[in-house]
């Protein structure tokens, strides 16, 4: 939870839009996890990411996770790359629901 201020603090504005979100809102993680793939993203694994729970369904065998919080709405981020660029799919709830998307900040 070290990251959570740093990752879900920054308005969605601090980085530039995506043309066309990978991850639609309103999907589960998973759904939009597949789709990411086939459309040939490739899971991030980022250095200082935050260790995932142990029994946590929304980050478990998810290596591209950066952070979940605990509490709240239970909010997660994940990080993918396509070439040069570096997305975050954020999500929300136990049952990861696709909040949106957003260019990595690097």
């Amino acid at each position: 939870m070290r990251r959570f201020a740093a990752l879900f603090a920054l308005p969605f504005l601090a980085a530039p839009a995506l043309a066309q979100p990978p991850a639609a809102p309103g999907v589960p993680y998973a759904a939009a996890r597949q789709a990411l793939l086939a459309a040939g993203w490739e899971p991030l694994r980022v250095p200082d990411a935050d260790r995932c729970a142990p029994r946590d369904a929304r980050c478990e065998g998810r290596p591209e996770m950066v952070a979940c919080a605990g509490t709240g709405l239970a909010p997660c981020a994940f990080a993918w790359r396509r070439g040069a660029e570096e997305i975050e799919v954020l999500t929300t709830g136990p049952d990861t629901i696709v909040t949106g998307t957003r260019q990595r900040l690097r």
